[in-house]
């Protein structure tokens, strides 16, 4: 195998591994909520190195960081689903971050459509961090099959982040992939200007 293939083979895990939980847990597969943490360790660990090993062997390209994009939407819609699956009484409190993260998502595709023609894949610092928390609270809801105050606090990061992906989004002067932060995008945007 070439190594510059690791990276899209992280991400194939990543597209395989959300289906096979939403599966443990529809079989009621003996101790599905901590195979399922495993798998969601695994996919987190491999979502955060498909990048790091990407750039140590030169080969980021923005289909890649779509695709990875891509592969992210994938997995945690069926992070999501399976959690459910296992838990369906979480959906009483959930529902609120499925829908607002939701909408944020779509509207921040549809402002890269609309301005770039593209999907954004902005890959931010912030969007890191939520997805960081969203992993204790999704590993904590598979264990206890509860949320807590820890999920509104994950909720509003989750908030700020796609707030901030829509303000990127409309600050960059062309499309791009991996602005790590507002500040970043109005520096890109300042130095087209000149």
């Amino acid at each position: 195998m070439n190594a510059r293939q690791i990276p899209w083979w992280l991400i194939g895990f990543r597209l395989l591994a959300g289906p096979v939980m939403i599966a443990l847990c529809l079989l009621h597969v003996p101790h599905a909520a901590i195979v399922c943490v495993g798998l969601l360790a695994a996919g987190v660990i491999s979502d955060i190195f498909d990048g790091v090993i990407a750039r140590k062997l030169d080969c980021v390209t923005p289909a890649l960081r779509v695709m990875d994009s891509r592969a992210d939407v994938v997995f945690w819609l069926s992070v999501a689903v399976a959690v459910h699956l296992l838990h369906p009484t979480l959906i009483g409190t959930t529902w609120v971050m499925i829908v607002v993260l939701g909408v944020l998502e779509l509207s921040v595709h549809l402002i890269s459509y609309v301005r770039f023609k593209r999907e954004a894949s902005t890959h931010h610092v912030l969007s890191k961090l939520f997805t960081l928390g969203l992993w204790a609270l999704l590993s904590q809801m598979f264990l206890t099959g509860q949320a807590g105050l820890f999920f509104w606090l994950i909720l509003a990061l989750g908030i700020v982040s796609q707030l901030e992906a829509a303000l990127i989004m409309l600050t960059v002067p062309r499309w791009v992939c991996d602005v790590k932060s507002l500040k970043q995008a109005r520096k890109l945007a300042h130095n087209n200007s000149d």
